[in-house]
């Protein structure tokens, strides 16, 4: 699948979107399906006790499948593939942002009330709860939809990680061989390949639930570099052109600091050595090579 994927995104932002568009509104189609159907099913006496773990197990709960629900943020990363951008671009995080949240919050209330959250399964929840009561037919087109939509989910993140590649090595962050694009379809093959075959043997060897923690840890810090660094590019050089303004400064900024962080304060401390590891390989690539290489750096 995630060599698929790459294929797909190395046929073109037009090629690619048509076919993103056409699973993801399969995927919203099967998830209001189950909506439709399990709201019919619900027995109150499931959600009693509504929080079985605590506060302090929702926060864990949130902060471990916080990447299932991050993804609208790698829009951002084809800004420069989008038309209109400064325009379309704001309301399709918000509008998105919005619509998912819905969607999630009622698919996950249905699952609860069919079945008792100690007899979910962990590995097919939507199915398994379908086939208790009766609706294997279901359960069968719901295990459908969900391959449906890590297809979706891969398709975003690929996107986003090959964009901010290719930024970084135009840039001169990285070696500019990465930089390459196709001659006709103008996206990063080569990046698009590295990362498909390396998404493909990590989905075959590492565990998901530690490749999600550490997606998460990786994904919720970058959220507080942006956090902070929307409040110093601000103050530091307030006459910068911008198409996006932040408004509330520097309220909203701090305010995404502190949730992101108090989200990491509850994943696992091995996730937090995982992340130290990748970080410092991090540090040495950008003072080994990328802060003298960088186009910024020689214009300034």
């Amino acid at each position: 699948m995630c060599l698929l994927i790459a294929f797909l995104l190395n046929q073109g932002m037009k090629n690619a979107a048509r076919f993103e568009t056409v699973v993801v509104g399969i995927k919203v189609a099967v998830v209001l399906l189950v909506i439709a159907v399990g709201v019919f099913h619900i027995k109150t006496g499931n959600f009693s006790p509504f929080a079985p773990a605590g506060f302090g197990g929702a926060m864990t709960g949130a902060a471990t499948v916080f990447f299932a629900v991050f993804g609208y943020d790698a829009m951002s990363t084809a800004a420069e593939e989008s038309k209109d951008a400064q325009r379309h671009m704001p309301k399709a995080f918000l509008y998105s942002l919005a619509i998912s949240m819905v969607l999630y919050v009622l698919a996950c209330l249905v699952l609860t009330g069919i079945q008792d959250y100690g007899s979910i399964s962990p590995t097919s929840g939507f199915s398994s709860a379908f086939s208790s009561i009766g609706l294997d037919g279901l359960g069968s087109i719901v295990a459908i939809g969900a391959i449906i939509g890590i297809l979706t989910v891969m398709f975003t993140f690929m996107l986003g990680v090959t964009r901010v590649w290719f930024s970084m090595s135009r840039d001169g962050l990285l070696p500019a061989w990465f930089a390459k694009t196709h001659p006709t379809k103008k996206v990063p093959t080569r990046v698009t390949w590295i990362v498909g075959v390396a998404s493909a043997l990590l989905a075959g060897f590492l565990p998901i639930a530690e490749a999600a923690e550490l997606t998460n840890i990786g994904i919720l810090l970058a959220f507080v570099v942006v956090c902070v660094a929307v409040i110093v590019l601000r103050y530091k050089q307030p006459d910068l052109p911008r198409t996006f303004k932040t408004p509330g400064m520097p309220v909203v900024p701090l305010i995404g600091v502190g949730f992101s962080l108090w989200l990491i304060t509850f994943l696992a401390p091995e996730t937090w050595v995982r992340f130290a590891v990748w970080f410092v390989i991090g540090l040495l690539v950008y003072f080994g090579y990328s802060y003298r290489h960088s186009k910024l750096s020689e214009s300034a």
